[in-house]
């Protein structure tokens, strides 16, 4: 087997590991979060403690993953951000940088982050002397480099503690903590801490003194720099990247999981090893390399290429043979990489940003997300296509021609490089009002066409002052954007090359650091870095400029003009400040040096928004505002909605007003429009360009008919009140005057010209439009209020309306009120509903808006206030009298789990004291040494948890997708706010997902439990290997819920159970009996949708479709018989038929077979053709064969032709008609259609025609009949078809995808797009319609808005079939919906399952676990992305283990004996992919096991490590509880740890709440020592896997303990004689000094815990001394005297030589022990 080296890469958000092979690929890649702490604004700390944590996590993450044997793993690489950590040289420990005080608060927070900027002072400082080693950073040192840091500790620690620090940087750390060794690298202290390499400008040692003793740092030049690492070959080693830095200490090897000995490269920045990762890969030999002189990927080749690291920001990185200085690029670097090569690094501050900047705060931006959506495309790619489409509508010849005209200088943020000024800020030429899509393009070209200037005039900076830059090596998220890279290419005349791994290149290029520390010889010599690349890389994709001449002469104008931007902008500047230095005014107007990888500080006023100090901010270009702290120059922080903008976009949400239930009726519509705001609002510098006006009108909520009154004032408190503006709508559902939430389909409304076609023939939805006015009218036709006609609107309408329109309280505020009024029964279900939807002010008066007057002559909103406030008031005061009554009662009826648990938990959690309830069993009424809420936490001082929620690691500049939950944030139970951001501007709220199905929360917990029960039985059903109906089950579920939307859900349900054939009554998969488990996974996912799967696949939806549509109808029929026997007339044999016989007769009869005036032709009195056409609808072709062949005469007699025709289509298995049957049939039908009078053709013979024949598809209609939706829906279905498009006339496509459009189309204009538009569960009936049409992901997406419970489960069963595509979990975090690179949608399974478990998990976390099993569905996909999948689902399971700490029931408990008791997760150990026990072990275990040790979890460690098989570390924690519990003073309340929870499931009676069977549930940290000690020393299994110093320090420790119990008894001779015993102390020395040395020479071998109580066990002595000689010495001793007198001598000996002992042992002791010592002789 080959050899593989792993790779490190710490960011600043999150470590990431990668194993690679011998030929560079990588083999598995894994991240873990770190934490990062902001103490005070600028302040930014990180903890080498937790990140080698993570490192360690992640290392073994990727040797799992990979499955390689670690004896094949020969090195390893670190890269890591310039960040200052500082240890301790006595102890070798951090040393924490959090000021004042500098003490450890348990968190280990030594590392000052690079983007710190604590240190101002002493950063200008260090520039002011203008040191000659400046010029080798760019002139200036940087206030993220390190040595500022240093000063500024050195002037803030106190002096001994600086004294005793010593300093890395984070790489060089990293490297120290794997070896043990001193050793640094040149790229961390070149190019980071200011050493100048030997022989470089004179340089003697590297590290110059003159220059520290100048900053005032002359003690660090102590000893040769000893404390920077020394001088390299006197007291200190240096190294280039990936040399031979040491090896792997056995300590480091077991944290790893790796083998020791193996090794270790010198590390890095994680920018250069972005260049390691970059540079080396190959070029396209078609347009040949970049230096034709020199060979393939010669090293020669180094020097002429340009790393660009392009993501937020853009670093570039070129290499050169000798030092060139170039203004704004830091550097060069001498050995840094390469021995005797040098290094620059420039860099443009913001690109990427800077284009989701310009994107995001254009007006058009809300209306380009829905129709990128639409498109299955990201924003950037769907802008590229519409420049590119925009081009060929004006006849463009390029794209670039379109912005000819238009120039955009983008420094917003100043410019690094290459004229280093942060003051830059930017610049448009040609602004014009046009805010569409179009005029964002056109902003969006300009922004590219920026990057791409800038980077040109960077690299001929460089190549000017004597580089030889010919390629651009590009990495980072960037690279996809193909039109960037075309322009970068073509502006800077220079191939670009993108390598293969895009995104991993810095981890790749830190393992390839492993590959070269591990090919060193025995001196150390290692192979040269380059020809390492060379091997290692992969080819990459080329991008050649483009060979357009005329398109290369408008780029090289627009260089021009780019520079003549940048250069009037400064004189601008200078004329303007020289105008104003009289002034003498205090604005600062200078910003700080710009950061390197992150955004520069603004402080003074710019055309995009900047804000000046003390001043709210203004409108940016787009509406932006950007803030910046001018004191602490920190990072901008969000923007605060401020004025309006360029495209006068207001920036701040208006403020919505009052109406009332029937809006106000007295005002005319011209004094509305007349009407202004009621805040005045300040514009921006051009607010009136493009058609908007300042004085907009404040929005305000509508009434039933819409809002038509004027605009009431409103008082401050109100308006605070008021939540964010939702579209006014009237009764009917028509949006008044109000712009739609961008975003989706879900998310926005677009609407396409009236009258035009997706086809470009017909509007193939206006039939559906007619169809679904029809619909409505018919469902007004029924309303119950006959004498009011006008409202035509029920009370549950009502309700609705009420509930938009009245105050929207915060739900979260007044879940303990909600909660305790349902519990205490105080009503009916429809009393609960009227609670939730008047939203009752718990404690207060019920707010409303102040009622605008209206002209009416009942005041039909004052009475239904005076209603609402009676009888809630009222509803609430019997509640809270009731509710302490009822509430026990309520809880055993409706919560099946562990009662007394869950009574406790909820209690709590209101805040509700139980006074029957009495000192919990092992808990004692008296406080002991623990707080009682904490969770088995010992004396000592707690580490924090890593975030609120286990695996969140804060960040100041918000989660990545690396570190968000899988889980979701933990909070109370019931609904909780979405997590992804495309669901929260669905909702266009970020409240809640309560679900507009869902009632009350009471109602929705009962679904939840039932659907919960069904997701056991599928779990047990698969573990079990057998069937389970899961669509069936789930449908049963939402048939009996009540929902409004239930019906459209089951029907839902059932066409997936059409579409995958799932078989109820099925026991067995054999015969293909029902459809199994994954069994469409791979025609679903199959990436070509030409292949065979695929097409089948396809097939197979419009099959189902088919089935369930014409299944449904001819139940219709039945259903329609029965119920009117009589006119049906039925008789005879119910047989098919007969049954559309009885119907048609039926409908003939009611009047509603056709419209009025068509005519039908009849034979023998039936209408023969509506006969068949029903026959058709109900899917009964066989039957329709049948009655054509007996009525062969009448059939031959009326159409001589469609006999054959049907007969072909039933027999044809695809219902297609041969090709010269299908042309004859399409005559026939088109002759039919043009020649025929009017009504004189029977409207169901065409539509036979039209079906049977497939006759003029682009007309999907029924013309001509009386039909509802459901039959249009049909005939979309059944005239769609699945076949070669070569083969297929142009005419007669029309396919799934062309249907799913159609759909998408209706979807847009016809049903609600967020939860505020639905009024009666229609969207049920669009979920309905995309479920048939197979848009799954899509459907889920949209569902998840409105009833995020039903979307889960759903999609859990089409998961359960292999019919959800699912994300990357890592990288689309934040969204639900999103689209893989082929633009095909995917969904967010994993983490949507994860964030769901929130509603329940407290209460019941086995229902979470069968919840998060089901992720692992998709571990079965192929390669990297299973692996994903099973990696997500098992961090979903750490963090439930860990937030829930319900160990002994998800991860198992321990037997008296000491073995195992198996736990839920292991139960399920084959659905999750965990083959082996050490597999489970690796996976959760022992994370949660080091995660509760470091939190203070003393029985959760003991436990976790207990069933980890560590039962080294578990004795080593039960002897730190031992020796805490031993150190409290005599009479002090004994120290008491929080047991395990129990593992009762409620069934067991013997195992109840604080009866727990655990053994690790034990209260008292001396009983849980002594059992774990006893168990541990009966079997070689245990005590052979334990450190004998370990055993031997809780032998004695448990000893000690004893020694307490007796001088507290009064026990003083047997304590004494205990205490000889242990041979620690000199009580048998009788005053012989060498014994006394001797003891006094042992006691630094004795372990920490036990040495740590040795001066309680000096004043347990002398105690027993004092007391036992006050006893001889008053007549208490029945010898003689002789006896007493020499037994007192001899007590006050050991006094004495105690008192030797302590003084050899002077300052390890506390001075009131000497005192005790001293008296004590004394007596």
């Amino acid at each position: 087997m080959q050899d593989h080296y792993i790779g490190i890469d710490v960011g600043t958000g999150s470590a990431r590991a990668c194993l690679i092979d011998s030929t560079g690929d990588i083999k598995a890649l894994a991240s873990e979060a770190i934490k990062l702490w902001q103490p005070q604004q600028g302040y930014y700390e990180q903890s080498t403690t937790d990140i080698w944590h993570c490192i360690c996590h992640c290392v073994q993450r990727v040797v799992h993953q990979s499955g390689v044997d670690v004896s094949h793993i020969k090195g390893i690489g670190f890269d890591a951000t310039c960040s200052l950590a500082v240890f301790s040289e006595d102890e070798d420990l951090p040393v924490t940088i959090t000021g004042p005080d500098f003490e450890n608060d348990g968190h280990d927070r030594n590392v000052i982050l690079w983007l710190d900027h604590r240190p101002v002072q002493e950063t200008e400082k260090i520039n002011a002397t203008g040191h000659n080693l400046l010029r080798y950073v760019g002139g200036k040192m940087s206030i993220e480099m390190e040595i500022p840091k240093v000063l500024w500790l050195k002037n803030n620690m106190p002096p001994e503690l600086f004294d005793r620090c010593k300093f890395y940087d984070l790489s060089d750390a990293l490297t120290h903590l794997a070896t043990g060794n001193e050793n640094r690298s040149f790229c961390s202290t070149v190019c980071k801490q200011g050493y100048v390499p030997v022989g470089v400008d004179g340089s003697e040692k590297g590290w110059q003194e003159d220059f520290f003793e100048e900053i005032g740092l002359g003690d660090l030049a102590k000893d040769n720099f000893r404390r920077m690492g020394g001088v390299n070959g006197v007291n200190g080693k240096y190294f280039s990247a990936g040399e031979l830095v040491g090896h792997l200490s056995e300590n480091a090897s077991k944290q790893l999981g790796l083998h020791a000995g193996i090794a270790v490269g010198s590390g890095v920045i994680d920018a250069y090893a972005g260049w390691v990762g970059t540079v080396g890969a190959k070029v396209d030999t078609e347009y040949g390399h970049s230096d034709e002189s020199a060979p393939a990927n010669d090293l020669a080749q180094a020097s002429t290429r340009l790393a660009a690291v392009a993501g937020t920001s853009t670093c570039h990185l070129a290499m050169s043979e000798k030092p060139v200085f170039v203004n704004g690029v830091w550097g060069p670097y001498r050995d840094v990489l390469l021995p005797n090569y040098w290094l620059a690094e420039g860099g443009q501050s913001a690109t990427g940003e800077l284009l989701r900047h310009v994107l995001e705060t254009h007006p058009a931006h809300k209306e380009v997300i829905p129709l990128a959506e639409a498109m299955h495309m990201n924003i950037y790619d769907y802008m590229n296509g519409h420049l590119r489409e925009l081009a060929e509508k004006t006849s463009a010849p390029t794209v670039s021609y379109l912005g000819r005209h238009f120039f955009f200088y983008g420094d917003l943020w100043g410019n690094r490089s290459p004229i280093a000024d942060p003051n830059m800020k930017g610049a448009v030429i040609g602004l014009s009002p046009d805010s569409s899509v179009d005029g964002l393009a056109l902003y969006y070209y300009a922004t590219m066409e920026f990057i791409a200037l800038q980077t040109r005039q960077i690299i001929e900076a460089m190549n000017n002052a004597g580089h030889n830059i010919q390629t651009i090596f590009m990495s980072g998220s960037q690279c996809q954007n193909d039109m960037l890279m075309d322009l970068i290419a073509t502006v800077c005349s220079k191939p670009v090359l993108i390598p293969r791994y895009v995104h991993a290149a810095v981890v790749h290029g830190a393992a390839m650091l492993g590959a070269k520390a591990a090919s060193g010889d025995g001196e150390g010599n290692t192979e040269n870095l380059w020809t390492i690349m060379d091997r290692m890389s992969k080819p990459g994709r080329l991008v050649k400029p483009g060979s357009d001449a005329n398109e290369k002469k408008l780029l090289d104008a627009k260089y021009e003009v780019f520079l003549e931007q940048c250069r009037t902008q400064r004189e601008y500047r200078q004329k303007i400040d020289a105008a104003t230095i009289s002034w003498n005014h205090e604005t600062p107007i200078i910003c700080k040096p710009c950061p390197t990888y992150s955004l520069p500080v603004l402080s003074n006023m710019s055309l995009f928004g900047a804000k000046p100090a003390g001043q709210a901010p203004t409108g940016g270009l787009f509406g932006g505002s950007l803030t910046a702290n001018t004191a602490t120059s920190q990072p901008a922080q969000p923007a605060q909605p401020a004025t309006t903008s360029l495209f006068a976009r207001t920036t701040q949400q208006p403020t919505p007003l009052g109406g009332n239930l029937f809006g106000s009726l007295n005002q005319p519509q011209q004094q509305q429009q007349q009407q202004q705001p009621q805040q005045a609002q300040a514009s921006g510098p051009f607010s009136n360009l493009g058609g908007a006006t300042t004085n907009t009108q404040q929005a305000r909520p509508g009434g039933i008919f819409g809002s038509l009154n004027a605009a009431q004032p409103q008082t401050p408190q109100q308006q605070q009140q008021q939540q964010p503006q939702q579209p006014q709508r009237s009764m009917f559902g028509a949006t008044l005057g109000t712009q739609q939430p961008a975003g989706g389909l879900a998310q926005s409304t677009i609407i396409p010209p009236q009258g035009t076609s997706i086809f470009g023939v017909r509007n193939t939805t206006g039939y559906f439009d007619s169809l679904l006015s029809k619909s409505k009218k018919q469902g007004s036709d029924n309303s119950p209020l006959e004498d009011l006609p006008s409202l035509q609107f029920g009370l549950g309408d009502i309700r609705q309306r009420l509930r938009k329109i009245g105050p929207r309280a915060d739900p979260v505020a007044h879940d303990k009120a909600r909660y305790i009024l349902a519990a205490s029964g105080v009503e009916p279900a429809s009393a609960v509903r009227d609670l939730n939807d008047f939203d009752v002010r718990i404690g207060g008066r019920v707010e409303r808006p102040a009622p605008a007057p209206v002209a009416t002559d009942i005041d039909v909103d004052a009475y239904l206030s005076n209603i609402q406030k009676k009888t809630t008031l009222s509803m609430i005061a019997d509640g809270l009298e009731r509710s302490a009554r009822d509430f026990d009662n309520f809880l055993e009826d409706n919560i099946n789990m562990e009662w007394e648990a869950q009574r406790r938990k909820i209690y709590e959690h209101f805040g509700i004291k139980n006074k029957d309830d009495g000192p919990v069993e092992g808990q004692p009424a008296a406080a002991g040494r623990e707080p009682q809420a904490g969770f088995g936490r010992s004396r000592r001082t707690a580490k924090a948890a890593r975030s609120a929620a286990p695996g969140i690691k804060a960040s100041t500049f918000g989660r990545s997708t690396l570190q968000k939950s899988v889980i979701g944030t933990p909070s109370k139970i019931g609904p909780h706010q979405p997590e992804f951001t495309d669901v929260q501007e669905a909702t266009g709220s970020p409240g809640a997902l309560n679900g507009s199905a869902s009632f009350d929360d009471r109602f929705l917990r009962e679904k939840q439990s039932r659907l919960a029960e069904r997701i056991r039985q599928l779990n047990h059903a698969r573990i079990e290997k057998q069937p389970y109906p899961i669509l069936h089950e789930l449908a049963q579920v939402a048939r009996s819920s009540g929902d409004r939307h239930a019906q459209h859900l089951v029907d839902a349900y059932h066409a997936a159970m059409t579409i995958v054939g799932e078989n109820p009554e099925a026991e067995t998969f054999a015969g293909d009996a029902t459809a199994k488990e994954r069994q469409f996974r791979d025609n679903y996912l199959d990436p070509n949708d030409k292949s065979p799967g695929s097409i089948e696949m396809r097939k197979r939806i419009l099959n189902g479709a088919n089935s369930l549509l014409e299944r449904k109808f001819f139940e219709e029929v039945e259903s329609l018989i029965a119920k009117h026997p009589r006119e049906a007339n039925l008789g005879g044999r119910p047989d098919v038929i007969s049954k559309i016989k009885a119907y048609v007769r039926l409908r003939n009869t009611r009047k509603n077979l056709v419209p009025d005036n068509v005519e039908l032709q009849s034979a023998d009195g039936e209408y023969v053709w509506a006969i068949m056409f029903y026959l058709l609808r109900s899917g009964k072709i066989a039957e329709a064969a049948d009655y054509v062949k007996s009525q062969s005469t009448t059939f031959r007699s009326i159409d001589r032709t469609f006999a054959s025709y049907l007969l072909e289509y039933v027999s044809s298995p695809d219902r297609r008609l041969r090709r010269a049957l299908q042309d004859r049939c399409n005559n026939e039908y088109n002759q039919r259609a043009r020649n025929a009078p009017e009504n004189s053709i029977d409207p169901f013979r065409m539509a036979c025609y039209k079906i049977v024949g497939r006759c003029d598809v682009n007309n999907r209609s029924l013309d001509g009949l009386n039909t509802e939706i459901e039959d249009w829906i049909w005939l979309q279905f059944n005239l769609a078809r699945e076949n070669d498009k070569a083969t297929e006339v142009a005419a007669e496509s029309y396919g799934l995808q062309d249907l799913r459009t159609s759909i998408r189309e209706i979807g847009l204009k016809h049903f609600p797009k967020s939860p505020s538009e639905d009024d009666n569960g229609s969207f049920g009936m669009y979920f309905f319609l995309q479920i048939l049409s197979g848009m799954f992901e899509q459907a889920i997406a949209y569902l998840y808005a409105f009833s995020y419970v039903d979307a889960i489960h759903f999609s859990i069963a089409l998961e359960y079939y292999g019919l959800i595509r699912p994300a990357d979990p890592w990288t689309t975090a934040d969204s639900l919906l999103s689209h893989d690179t082929r633009s095909r949608p995917q969904l967010s399974f994993g983490r949507m399952l994860g964030y769901y478990t929130r509603d329940f998990r407290a209460a019941d976390v086995a229902s979470a676990v069968d919840y998060l099993t089901l992720i692992c569905l998709n571990a079965d996909l192929g390669g990297e992305a299973g692996r994903q999948q099973a990696e997500l689902c098992h961090v979903a399971l750490r963090e439930l283990i860990l937030e829930s700490r319900e160990f002994s029931k998800l991860i198992g408990d321990i037997r008296p004996d000491g073995h195992r008791i198996t736990g839920l997760v292991e139960e399920r150990a084959s659905l999750i992919g965990l083959r082996e026990e050490d597999d489970f072990v690796k996976a959760v275990t022992l994370q949660a096991a080091r995660f509760a040790d470091e939190n203070g979890r003393t029985t959760d460690a003991v436990l976790l490590y207990h069933l980890a098989a560590d039962y080294d570390s578990v004795i080593t924690i039960v002897s730190r509880a031992l020796s805490e519990a031993i150190s409290l003073e005599i009479g002090e309340d004994p120290m008491r740890l929080m047991p395990v929870k129990p593992r009762s499931d409620g069934k067991d009676p013997e195992a109840q709440p604080n009866s727990s069977l655990s053994l690790a549930s034990i209260d008292d940290p001396i009983q849980l020592a002594a059992t774990m000690s006893n168990i541990y020393s009966r079997e070689a299994m245990f005590y052979t896997k334990i450190e004998h110093k370990n055993q031997i320090a809780c032998k004695i420790l448990l000893e000690m303990s004893e020694i307490k119990n007796m001088v507290e008894g009064n026990l003083w001779p047997e304590a004494l004689d205990k205490i000889r015993a242990l041979e620690i102390l000199p009580l048998d020395a009788k005053g012989d000094p060498a014994k006394i040395r001797h003891y006094a020479a042992t006691f630094p071998a004795l372990a920490q815990t036990v040495s740590a109580n040795v001066p309680n066990l000096l004043m347990w002595t002398i105690t027993c001394c004092i007391r036992q000689r006050e006893r001889l010495m008053s007549g208490q001793f029945s010898g003689n005297e002789g006896t007493r007198r020499m037994m007192c001598d001899d007590l006050k000996q050991i006094s004495m030589d105690l008192t030797t002992y302590t003084s050899q042992l002077r300052y390890r002791f506390p001075p009131h022990l000497h005192e005790a010592l001293a008296r004590a002789s004394a007596d």
